[in-house]
């Protein structure tokens, strides 16, 4: 290595012996060139020539020769080729030279810095090929690792000045030496005249002042992690071309601060040329920081006085003195962009920007990111609660139910907390707590902390509130008094004027609402609860008026779907031009509308309740129990059916001619009632069903007295009493002919068909099925379709006709899975598995023995789960051909039998 790196491959014997012994010599250099010779056959010749050792070889077998060949040809040409030659010499380079353990023991420090000095040489070379060949990004790249390879060699601070200057820069290119000079320090004076180049006559140089102006009373609760690894990305390490700027947006209390302060704070090692920071009392009792001032503040604390005291010149001298010096700014509370953009840093800094507004204008002009704070969900609220009162959580439901109310907030949490830790340790302290909270009346009043401004609740979101236009403020109260956790933009066309798009804008804006779903709105429930209290200032009337519309939106809304589902249902629902109702034609459409509004109307039956509304209180119920029946929820429909009960009774009693229901839509009610209490399988649905008889007999109404006795029909039934449940289908069938209600007349047939499958009287059972299916297709009622083809897979089915009964069956489960009737569906699986086990078609009957196995899990049915794993026991292992194994289970008997019983009738 020696012999190589020296001029003409020509080492004195001097230096080789020095070198291999620094500590005197071993044996002679001529000794160790013969086992040289030995080890390293390519080498061409090793001659002693006049006390040298000169190598004769090939350049191409060494690396560094090589790379000396690349260099030198490099000289002689321009542009991409010149690139490329370089680019490949400094592909040779593979670390620090000479180092490692095979070279510890031996003087080789003057062969180290020689090639240290090609390896710097051939990079500055590279560099300045790069900067020829115009590629700026990969130039800067490469620059920035050799500045950490050599962060003050004069030829590499030379070329980031000259950048710098290029780029306009030229303080922070004078700013630049001066740090090196004061880091790396200057020996050859070659930094000092370079900076005398660079410096305006008459100019002086200060020590720069690297401000750290980080509040420290940030509170770390480590519980952000998503939301700090995207900061990470996108604040360390700033482009040298541009700044990077990120806004922390959300809701009042959601703890914008708090994250900003806690990263900045833990970062601060990656910002060398220190932190600013401005509180801009964007929201709050004071008065907004103008840019101007926080300017001023700015200025002072980098050492930097502006030659121009306007706000231009502050802006110009202010991005000029941060321009590169690796600095952040956290801003805090922002009221709006324009108090921000004055305050944005020069060019290689770091803005980090907290406000209640998105900033959209930064992210259009100053391509800022905008990372949304969220509030915490439960299970980190908990703990963030547990940890800032000291508090062991282990799954305390006190401590649940606290953090639930709070809403997530951070602020609402630290309140809590510090209440906590002033009182004495006590359950009964968390108790109170939760139930200041629980209740909407003293929710905002438990979250406040007495004599801080900054620690309450109500005031906090107030900032918010008043930053709003008069409708808007009107538009929050009413939407907060919507009942539902959501609400769509129909919803909200029905209460307020029509044109509400702007005043949306205005709410999300501010963050506060939200927007989930496309056109579906949600409000924070501390914001609900502070919007309510202002909604309390209205006028009794204006209250009233938003209440009606409300609850009538949602029943004309509820009626238009539930008309899809059971085609003929009779309802007294008046419908009101004014007012958005959905288009609904298909069973999918009535549905989803049902899933979303599902809580909301639910809510609106108990609002309904509360303020006295009877006519509301008994129609919502009755147009979505079928919906509630259709997903299983017999429970729910229960429970609104029997507010709806009483409502219908004190409606009666008042006799008000311009809204009494009759006694045939009483009736109707408690037939409901009963289908509700039988889908629970509780002994009261026969009362119900009695008194629903009864209410259209002395009415004098046939039609409800004939869905009276269908009503009796299917109790019977499911008592096999199937004698007596024929009995009351024939009576319903013999007034839906005198009255020529096709349909009725249908469900009657339907009924009675399966009454007579049970019976065994299958030829007639036939023809009453498929008449009433012949109807059914008329008004294009699926569900009631489907529930016919399940009455008529029966009848092929006792007929010994198995594969029919196995086609019937399979449309039937198609068609409930278009409704989505998980509680239909199961069943009917069941006796397609029957039938295709019996018809010895196991492999196929398994898959349909698996798909009830997987509905019933959903359905939480542990009767229909117990029911398939019996199945599953008897036909499991059925052989795929040959005698069916000796049962019963087509019979009156069987399993799915027992599942299905007989069907409520759903029209009326």
């Amino acid at each position: 290595m020696i012999a190589v790196l020296s001029p003409g491959l020509a080492a004195p014997n001097s230096r080789i012996a020095n070198a291999l012994w620094p500590h005197g010599p071993a044996k002679s250099v001529s000794e160790a060139t013969q086992e040289l010779r030995k080890v390293l056959p390519e080498v061409d010749q090793i001659l002693h020539v006049r006390g040298k050792c000169v190598l004769r070889l090939n350049p191409d077998n060494v690396d560094i020769l090589r790379v000396r060949r690349k260099v030198t040809a490099a000289k002689f040409t321009s542009g991409r080729e010149r690139l490329d030659l370089l680019r490949a010499a400094l592909a040779e380079w593979q670390g620090t030279p000479l180092t490692g353990p095979e070279w510890d023991g031996y003087d080789l420090d003057a062969e180290r810095k020689l090639l240290d000095n090609e390896w710097l040489s051939t990079i500055v070379d590279f560099l300045h090929a790069l900067q020829d060949c115009k590629e700026e990004q990969e130039f800067d790249r490469e620059l920035r690792k050799a500045l950490d390879q050599w962060p003050g060699a004069p030829a590499l601070v030379t070329l980031k000045a000259m950048n710098l200057i290029n780029l306009g820069r030229p303080s922070e290119a004078v700013q630049f030496v001066q740090d090196c000079i004061r880091d790396h320090g200057d020996d050859g004076g070659q930094l000092e005249e370079l900076r005398n180049e660079l410096t305006p006559p008459g100019s002086t140089w200060l020590e720069p002042v690297v401000p750290k102006q980080l509040p420290g009373q940030h509170v770390e609760l480590h519980c952000r992690g998503p939301l700090e690894q995207e900061l990470d990305e996108r604040l360390l390490g700033a482009n040298e071309r541009r700044a990077a700027v990120v806004v922390l947006h959300g809701m009042a209390g959601v703890g914008k601060s708090q994250l900003a302060r806690s990263w900045a704070g833990s970062r601060r090692e990656h910002f060398g040329g220190g932190t600013l920071y401005a509180e801009l009392r964007g929201f709050g009792p004071k008065e907004a920081a103008r840019p101007q001032e926080v300017l001023e503040q700015f200025l002072v604390e980098l050492g930097v006085a502006s030659p121009v005291r306007t706000l231009d010149g502050m802006i110009s001298t202010f991005r000029t003195a941060t321009a590169g010096r690796k600095l952040l700014v956290v801003l805090d509370n922002a009221r709006n962009a324009d108090q921000v953009r004055p305050l944005l840093p020069g060019i290689g800094c770091t803005a980090l920007i907290t406000s209640r507004m998105r900033l959209d204008g930064l992210v259009l002009y100053e391509g800022a990111v905008q990372c949304l704070v969220e509030p915490f969900d439960e299970n980190t609220a908990c703990d963030v609660l547990a940890r800032l009162a000291s508090l062991r959580a282990d799954g305390n439901p006190l401590v649940v139910d606290i953090a639930r109310f709070a809403g997530g907030l951070a602020l609402a949490l630290a309140i809590v907390a510090a209440t906590i830790r002033n009182r004495p340790e006590n359950k009964g302290v968390l108790r109170g707590i939760r139930d200041g909270l629980r209740e909407q009346r003293t929710r905002l009043d438990t979250l406040k902390l007495a004599g801080e401004e900054n620690l309450d609740m109500r005031t906090v979101l107030s900032y918010s509130y008043d930053r709003l236009s008069a409708d808007a403020k009107t538009l929050l109260c009413l939407i907060a008094y919507h009942p539902g956790p959501t609400i769509d933009l129909a919803a909200i066309a029905a209460i307020a004027e029509p044109d509400v798009r702007a005043r949306i804008g205005e709410l999300s804006a501010l963050h506060l609402l939200e927007e989930p779903e496309f056109e579906r709105f949600r409000v924070h429930d501390l914001i609900r609860t502070f919007a309510l209290e202002q909604f309390d200032t209205l006028d009794s009337q204006a209250r009233d008026r938003t209440s009606q519309r409300l609850l009538s939106h949602l029943l004309q809304n509820a009626w238009a779907c539930d008309q899809v589902l059971v085609p003929g249902r009779r309802l007294p629902v008046g419908i009101s031009a004014d007012l958005p109702i959905v288009r609904v034609t298909t069973i999918d459409q009535a549905t989803q509308w049902f899933e979303r509004e599902q809580a909301t109307i639910s809510r609106a039956v108990d609002h309904a309740v509360e303020i006295g509304d009877d006519h509301h209180t008994w129609l919502l119920p009755t147009v979505f129990a079928t919906y509630l029946w259709h997903r299983n929820h017999y429970h729910e429909a229960e429970r609104i059916l029997e507010h709806a009960g009483k409502a219908v009774e004190r409606l009666r009693e008042k006799g008000d001619v311009s809204a009494v229901p009759t006694a045939a839509d009483e009736a109707f009610v408690y037939r409901l009632l009963a289908g509700s209490r039988r889908g629970m399988r509780s002994p009261r649905a026969r009362g119900a069903q009695a008194r629903a008889l009864q209410l259209s007999r002395d009415a004098g109404d046939r039609y409800g007295a004939a869905y009276g006795h269908i009503g009796l029909a299917v109790l019977r039934g499911e008592e096999n009493d199937f004698a007596g449940a024929v009995s009351e289908y024939r009576l319903a069938l013999e007034v839906f002919r005198e009255l020529g209600e096709r349909l009725g007349e249908a469900d009657a047939l339907s009924g009675l068909a399966m009454m007579l499958v049970d019976l065994g009287q299958l030829t007639e059972a036939d023809e009453h099925v498929t008449a009433a299916l012949a109807i059914y297709e008329e008004v294009l009622d699926v569900n009631a379709r489907a529930n016919a083809m399940v009455i008529l897979g029966r009848v092929h089915a006792e007929e010994g006709n198995l594969g029919r009964a196995a086609a019937v069956f399979d449309t039937a489960v198609a068609e409930y899975r278009k409704l989505d009737r998980a509680n239909r569906e199961a069943p009917t699986q069941v006796r397609l598995a029957e039938v295709l086990f019996a018809d010895h078609r196991a492999i196929e009957g398994q898959a349909a023995l698996e798909r009830a196995r997987e509905l019933y899990s959903e359905l939480a049915d542990e009767k229909g789960l117990a029911a398939v794993e019996g199945l599953t026991t008897t036909w499991g292992n059925a052989p795929a051909a040959g005698a069916a194994p000796t049962t019963n289970a087509l019979g009156r008997g069987s399993a799915s039998a027992e599942l299905e019983k007989t069907r409520p009738a759903e029209r009326h």
